[in-house]
């Protein structure tokens, strides 16, 4: 994202710890960058819409 220059990025995984989506906020704020963090079962469940908004 930092190389690309990109404000938004995803990351797809089939479960978070705790101690990684604390990383993703502090990522976000000291970068104003989000990372969206979406697991394979939303996607399977087809609830991309909410998450994404």
């Amino acid at each position: 994202m930092t190389r690309e220059d990109r404000t938004k990025g995803f990351l797809v995984a089939f479960d978070y710890t705790s101690d990684a989506l604390r990383e993703i906020d502090a990522f976000f704020r000291k970068s104003g960058k989000a990372i969206i963090a979406l697991t394979v079962r939303e996607i399977l469940d087809e609830q991309l819409a909410k998450k994404l908004a």
